[in-house]
């Protein structure tokens, strides 16, 4: 039944236009260059079979991050964040044992983006362009206040209102920004520096 369900959804992505798996590239290629970067294969260069592939990835994704994707996030970015879903939290820590805010940032930067950021939450923040939340964009950190004047927490933006950040009480989980309790702490969107 589950297989007749996800053939259903697949074929109806396919067929309302969120079909096509673009290489999205991250605007770190392209706010230097001022030019898109080159995407992967179009959808008209792809094969019926090829793009069912990706309507179900994007369909699967979405199950497991708990919203609906837009269908052109950089698959790099979901698949690297799916790796770190419900690791538990651990002060200091960056591996799947165990790991902190600063250092989910840190460890999915370096795998997506062969960027190097700063380790504590708070020099990240420094070394990033501050934006607000309506320019947010794929690949943003989020920086927040939770109890301190200070920023002290840091997630990364997805897509629709989402971020992946690791929690003190839950682990490694996606939130909303328009959740009460971060709307409340929301601090600014960090754009990184090269």
């Amino acid at each position: 039944m589950q297989k007749i369900i996800l053939l259903f959804f697949s074929f109806f992505l396919f067929f309302t236009g969120c079909t096509y798996l673009r290489e999205t590239p991250s605007y770190r290629d392209t706010e230097n260059t001022g030019q898109r970067a080159s995407p992967g294969r179009s959808s008209e260069q792809q094969n019926p079979s090829e793009r069912i592939a990706e309507s179900n990835f994007y369909l699967v994704q979405s199950q497991k991050f708990g919203y609906q994707l837009n269908g052109n996030e950089n698959p790099a970015l979901l698949k690297e964040i799916e790796t770190w879903l419900n690791v538990p939290y651990k002060f200091g820590g960056n591996s799947e044992q165990g790991v902190d805010c600063s250092g989910l940032a840190t460890s999915i930067y370096k795998t997506v983006y062969n960027i190097d950021l700063e380790r504590v939450t708070v020099n990240m923040a420094r070394r990033t362009r501050k934006i607000n939340q309506r320019q947010l964009r794929e690949g943003d950190l989020v920086f927040f206040r939770i109890n301190s004047r200070k920023v002290s927490h840091v997630g990364i933006y997805i897509s629709n209102g989402r971020f992946v950040h690791a929690s003190t009480s839950r682990g490694v989980i996606i939130s909303s920004l328009s959740e009460e309790y971060y709307q409340r702490r929301f601090t600014f969107g960090g754009r990184v520096l090269r």
